[in-house]
């Protein structure tokens, strides 16, 4: 006979189960070639920016050295998915200012990886749970947080560097390709 299932386990099975659908529809999604206009492209990296850094300011973020990792963490983020561009397949329509990408698999898999680690550190630290404020303040350290909360954090900015390099590497593709009509 098994034990019952607490609702703490519950809710984290359901929130796991949650994202497995979302990255299994992410996946689905990516097989397929997708339409983008280099005018649209960036709404949607600037949405998930302006959340991001709401986020990372909410939870205090904001010393000196937390700002220097979490631009390093976006600068290589960026440059991930600057490769991940490289591996994708784009077809140009002028006509209609489109461009149709297929991204591959392995990109896509590097993007859910990332945050996938990002809720797994988040999750084995007790990152997820509602921890007290420091009663005596966080002046004796170089960061605010604790060490698992930041690196969940920069995971997180990695993860918005990925999106960002993919449409800079996008939107450089498209340009040189309209230079050269």
């Amino acid at each position: 006979m098994s034990a019952p299932v607490s609702p703490s386990n519950l809710s984290t099975l359901i929130v796991i189960g949650v994202f497995a659908v979302l990255i299994g529809i992410r996946l689905w999604r990516a097989a397929r070639e997708q339409r983008f206009q280099p005018t649209t492209m960036w709404i949607a990296p600037g949405i998930f920016a302006a959340i991001t850094l709401a986020w990372a300011i909410a939870d205090r973020f904001t010393t000196p050295l937390d700002v220097v990792l979490l631009i390093a963490s976006l600068a290589v983020g960026g440059a991930i998915g600057w490769y991940q561009g490289t591996h994708t397949s784009i077809r140009y329509d002028h006509a209609i200012h489109a461009m149709f990408v297929k991204i591959s698999p392995i990109g896509s898999m590097i993007w859910i990886a990332v945050l996938a680690l990002r809720f797994g550190v988040r999750y084995v630290t007790g990152g997820l749970a509602t921890v007290p404020a420091d009663p005596a303040g966080s002046a004796h350290t170089l960061t605010a947080n604790r060490p698992a909360d930041l690196l969940g954090m920069l995971l997180l900015f990695v993860a918005l560097g990925v999106i960002v390099g993919l449409r800079a590497y996008l939107q450089r593709a498209y340009s040189l390709e309209r230079a050269s009509l």
